[in-house]
């Protein structure tokens, strides 16, 4: 049962502001509310949740310009055991489950994706005002018609696939593990999907670098015969950036500006002038990252609990270990510097609460000293 005891509760923070118990709930004083009222939105409701599970950290890709190590494996029995009893504990007080599914590629792990969302529907029974809502970060490949038919049917219903450009373009960067090409397998899928009937939405996310801007005129002529008039499918640009990984000073980076006027060319590009009124046109911009929300968190594979899904191996980002009885063991002081856009409301720490977080223990410290000596 969730802890009721309100000085236990702050215990677990260094923050009178905004406070997190061993269940995930959040505790928020009314002079905070007052301030996030400026930019409340579902994802600042204390009766949503959105939780980023990585059933594994592995890949059938090797992106050139991914930042993960693939170190960690297969979610473990024991850990998917404990996210149900977190769910049970979490689910108490809410009126919206958000899973979002993130790997590594969540669908190598397809039966444990199936597995825990059909878990969260059933706690629908015992809820009758919670909703549960899906979705998965994916790169496509595993994403034929009868698993988007599994998925479905058990709530997960979104999806966001990356494309690097044309078959020619994409295959040099979104590269299979053995060296293979990816675009024909993620292409087919994506069809096979547009001619049934599911009830899905999928993003397109297109890729582009300093230099594939100028190639994928091809990918999008091809978009718009198969897509853009299935209202299920939208488009989001967004230029490669460099978060870490082997080939990092390999990428050539747009200043903003630059980034500015590149997305706009491929808008028009694709929708023509009238780009604000075409129903496949996705916001280029979120002004609070979910890193930034009280009401978000990620489970990775091996139950380490966090905030943010690029800062994997940052000792910053493990803010509690999830125990085998569905409660969080929190570390103290770890998640306050996530949050602390909420308190400033500064729009460039709640964009992205990565840049400038501050170094808040000694472990960080020895990490950091770490990274530095290689």
């Amino acid at each position: 049962m969730p802890n009721k005891n309100p000085k236990s509760q702050m215990n677990f923070l260094e923050s009178e502001s905004i406070n997190i118990d061993e269940n995930g709930q959040i505790l928020i004083n009314e002079a905070t509310l007052a301030k996030m009222s400026i930019i409340s939105n579902v994802f600042l409701n204390r009766k949503y949740f959105n939780l980023f599970i990585l059933p594994t950290e592995q890949c059938n890709f090797r992106c050139t310009y991914c930042y993960e190590d693939f170190s960690l494996g297969r979610m473990k029995p024991e850990t998917i055991l404990a996210i149900k009893a977190f769910l049970d504990r979490r689910c108490t007080d809410l009126n919206y489950l958000h899973i979002s599914w993130f790997g590594g590629e969540p669908l190598i792990t397809k039966d444990i994706v199936l597995e825990i969302s059909e878990y969260a529907i059933s706690l629908m029974k015992n809820h009758p005002k919670l909703h549960y809502i899906g979705d998965v970060t994916t790169n496509g490949y595993f994403l034929d018609y009868k698993t988007a038919v599994a998925l479905a049917d058990v709530g997960v219903r979104r999806y966001q696939i990356s494309l690097d450009g044309p078959r020619n373009v994409h295959d040099k960067s979104r590269i299979r593990a053995d060296g293979g090409s990816t675009f024909d397998r993620i292409w087919t899928n994506l069809l096979a999907i547009r001619d049934s009937l599911l009830p899905v939405s999928i993003l397109l996310r297109i890729h582009f670098t300093v230099d594939t801007l100028e190639l994928l005129d091809p990918l999008l002529d091809d978009i718009k015969k198969e897509f853009l008039h299935d209202s299920r499918f939208s488009i989001f640009f967004k230029a490669i950036e460099r978060l870490g990984g082997v080939n990092e000073d390999s990428i050539k980076i747009f200043s903003e500006a630059e980034k500015e006027k590149a997305i706009q060319s491929l808008q028009i590009k694709l929708f023509g002038k009238e780009v604000d009124s075409s129903p496949n046109k996705t916001l280029t911009y979120n002004p609070v990252c979910y890193a930034s929300r009280p009401n978000s968190l990620i489970i990775r594979a091996n139950g380490d609990v966090g905030k943010c899904t690029v800062a994997l191996y940052d000792e910053r980002n493990k803010i509690a270990t999830l125990e085998s009885d569905g409660t969080l063991k929190l570390i103290s002081g770890r998640l306050a510097p996530w949050l602390r856009g909420i308190e400033s409301i500064d729009p460039a720490t709640l964009a992205c609460p990565l840049v400038g977080l501050p170094i808040n223990n000694e472990a960080t410290s020895k990490s950091q000293e770490t990274l530095l000596s290689k």
